[in-house]
């Protein structure tokens, strides 16, 4: 599954995701407040479209009446499944008392879950981390108060608060986890490679993987991972340079569909980094990218990309399958 990130998992991310493999995606990750309050911000972030399904919705808040009644919206709005977060290191979720700092508060965690999963009758989950720090490592008494209040699976990232994104991510704490729920637990966190997520699911017995920075302009790691499971080994060959672009050109064009120009060239800009960054020669492209302000920019500078690399390794025209007219027939 693709985990739902703020600021990345747009429509545009999460149809790319299904189409290469994702089981289960989800809109962006949303604070309470903001889904109540309801502005015209949040359509835009909320919004999906029923062949993306199944979608899920994920929260972060603390206050139990409130993440009641924003359950209670997203039922009545469609989606198939809900999640609190208690995953998030960033500050300023942290600071409101919401993501990975709730993991400092289990009482109130409690009263959360009880809260979310007696509001409405689809599936609630949610997503953890191993604990505050190294002295407090309350990942399995959260997880069996998730599991006693009805939340029908958890996610666990397996480092602390403390750690946010550094170190190693110890899935020891993921296999810890498995061992002492009835409940399916999913696990998150370096899973960068098809062999990390047959490792951590073997290693760990946990029931499924998901997905963050690892499939960021790589959304066919999905894909990559359960050819792995089936076959051993990853039986498609992975995109090359020019079908990464063809790529980044359609991801593009989807953001268009949701977005105007000028707002789809500021999201872009992100991804575009991510897929062309083992690229043979764009290092020299990422500085205009980052800076592209509309749709015939964009495209130019993929031109510019495409060109470089034919330059350099000789790819017959009719391979260039990245270029604007091919991909417009695909």
């Amino acid at each position: 599954m693709a985990a739902p990130l703020a600021g990345i998992s747009n429509r545009a991310y999460r149809v790319l995701c299904k189409r290469y493999g994702a089981g289960l995606t989800y809109v962006e990750m949303l604070k309470v407040e903001s889904f109540l309050h309801h502005n015209r911000k949040m359509m835009t972030l909320k919004y999906y479209r029923e062949d993306e399904r199944p979608v899920g919705i994920q929260f972060a808040g603390n206050n139990p009446q409130w993440l009641a009644e924003a359950c209670k919206m997203a039922e009545a709005e469609g989606y198939d499944t809900i999640d609190l977060n208690m995953g998030c290191p960033v500050p300023k979720i942290g600071k409101c008392g919401a993501g990975s700092a709730l993991m400092a508060y289990p009482d109130k965690a409690h009263k959360c879950f009880k809260a979310m999963v007696n509001a409405v009758s689809i599936p609630v989950t949610v997503k953890i981390r191993a604990g505050v720090n190294d002295g407090c490592l309350n990942f399995i008494d959260i997880g069996r108060m998730a599991q006693e209040e009805g939340m029908v699976a958890i996610t666990i990232h397996p480092r602390t608060r403390a750690q946010s994104f550094k170190g190693v991510a110890d899935h020891s704490r993921t296999g810890e986890l498995k061992a002492a729920l009835d409940i399916p637990v999913i696990a998150s966190g370096d899973v960068k490679e098809p062999e990390d997520a047959v490792r951590v699911l073997r290693d760990t017995g946990c029931d499924g993987v998901m997905l963050g920075r690892g499939c960021w302009g790589r959304p066919w790691l999905f894909r990559e991972i359960d050819e792995m499971q089936k076959f051993g080994k990853v039986i498609t060959p992975p995109p090359g340079p020019t079908e990464r672009l063809g790529v980044l050109r359609e991801h593009f064009e989807l953001l268009l569909e949701g977005f105007d120009a000028r707002h789809a060239c500021q999201i872009v800009r992100r991804y575009a980094t991510w897929y062309i960054r083992d690229i043979p020669g764009s290092a020299q492209y990422r500085a205009k990218i980052t800076k592209v302000e509309s749709k015939e920019e964009f495209h130019e500078i993929l031109d510019e990309i495409t060109d470089h690399y034919e330059g350099v390794v000789g790819i017959p025209e009719d391979e260039l399958i990245g270029r604007r007219p091919l991909l417009a027939t695909a």
